[in-house]
């Protein structure tokens, strides 16, 4: 007997090591860590060779229908060869993800988005005769939202459009539920940890909120610059402000000339790279790292482009060198999002961190299953900062605010780069 429990211990051992390794919310966390020592960058020579390796589809090797040579490609020729005697279909690059996103809709909506996938040239003949897909060809949906049912024409709305016209788009009036009146009120039970309370006062001392106290001027930490700060140093509220007076510099650097459009070339050659380049700290969407480092990738950029010394002069003003502003930069972003963040986006970090939605996810495509997951780690790390990071940014979270909004929350080259609830 126990013989046969070894036999069956060692068959689930080999099948387990056979079975698909699935990606979790941690695996993503190493990803989003920028280290500006150790982190190896590829040269710009580099990116641009590799970009135009990849985004060439062929190379004819004739300037001209005029003058084709005398020579045949000899690749062009074994491939084509390849073709004809193949039946294995071509699976268009974007097929998959289609694919998944149909499956994962209802299929009452698939009238709004079918007429327009018959409109796109080169659309997957997989997608297009999909189970009530195929019937949406040339096909005006059938429920249209009341707002809208008046509109003169609107039979002559563009496909691309459709989706407007679900009534599920548009608000609609309820009817407000009346909730009866306890006229027994009882109240639970209530356990107060002294332990929580006392750690409010600390962060809250009460003595500053009662009649008469008066300020005694005493300098603080917060009321000092941090010396050479690091990823892991806490902010300051000089360090807040010294940030904010920077903005203005930064923006005007990204203003000059094409260095913001430099910064675009960069950041989608620098994206096709790492996707095709992975490492330990690869990610489905290279772009989550800028939304989550904002500041630590447009250095990293900037580095590429061999443009620091420029960029340094946008933040020596206040003190910083190239790698402290960036930590800054990103720790208070952070901060701020956490200064403004609403129950239902708590609630859903909450619930990333529980585990609870994960058996939802195991019914995605491996592909779709990773970019979730790298999605809702990214999540995380942007609103991940100390209590102590969170109240120094609120001391200054107004002028922090109209610092962002008077460029409209697009700065350092990342949009929407404020609040995301």
């Amino acid at each position: 007997m126990i013989f046969l429990k070894k036999i069956i211990a060692v068959f689930c051992l080999v099948c387990l090591s056979f079975s698909e390794a699935w990606a979790a919310m941690a695996d993503y966390a190493a990803a989003y860590d920028i280290d500006f020592e150790k982190d190896k960058l590829p040269t710009l020579e580099e990116l641009q060779k590799f970009f135009d390796e990849e985004t060439v589809i062929y190379d004819p090797k004739y300037h001209s229908v005029w003058d084709l040579g005398n020579v045949f490609d000899s690749d062009f020729q074994s491939v084509i060869q390849t073709y004809g005697a193949s039946e294995k279909r071509l699976k268009p690059d974007n097929e998959e993800i289609i694919m998944t996103m149909l499956k994962a809709m209802p299929r009452k909506y698939y009238e709004y988005f079918g007429p327009m996938l018959f409109q796109v040239p080169t659309m997957s003949e997989k997608v297009l005769n999909l189970a009530g897909i195929r019937g949406t060809k040339n096909r005006f949906p059938s429920r249209i939202a009341e707002q809208l049912k008046d509109v003169e024409d609107l039979e002559f709305l563009s496909p691309q459009l459709y989706f407007l016209l679900m009534p599920e788009m548009w608000e609609t009036e309820q009817t407000p539920v009346e909730i009866p009146a306890w006229y027994l009120k009882s109240y639970p039970k209530v356990y107060h940890n002294p332990q929580f309370y006392e750690f409010v006062k600390t962060v809250v001392p009460p003595e500053k909120y009662m009649p008469g106290y008066e300020e005694t001027g005493e300098i603080t930490r917060s009321d000092m610059r941090t010396v050479s700060p690091k990823k892991t140093d806490l902010l300051t509220s000089e360090d807040v402000k010294a940030f904010i007076r920077t903005i203005d510099n930064v923006q005007g650097w990204l203003k000059q000339g094409r260095n913001l459009l430099q910064v675009y070339q960069v950041a989608g050659m620098m994206n096709l790279y790492e996707t095709h380049h992975p490492d330990e700290k690869s990610l489905p969407l290279p772009q989550l790292k800028d939304l989550v480092n904002p500041c630590q990738r447009l250095v990293q950029k900037v580095m590429i482009m061999g443009r620091e010394v420029e960029f340094a002069r946008a933040v020596v003003d206040e003190g910083f060198t190239l790698s402290e502003w960036a930590y800054t930069c990103d720790k208070t972003l952070k901060a701020y999002r956490v200064s403004h963040i609403s129950l239902p986006l708590l609630q859903a970090l909450k619930s990333y961190q529980s585990g609870s939605t994960d058996y939802q996810l195991n019914t995605l495509s491996p592909h779709s299953r990773d970019v979730t997951y790298a999605t809702m780690q990214g999540l995380l790390e942007m609103y991940k900062a100390p209590l102590s990071d969170v109240m120094e940014v609120r001391k200054n979270r107004k002028a922090l605010h109209d610092s962002l909004e008077k460029y409209g929350f697009e700065v350092f080259g990342v949009t929407s780069i404020g609040r995301k609830d």
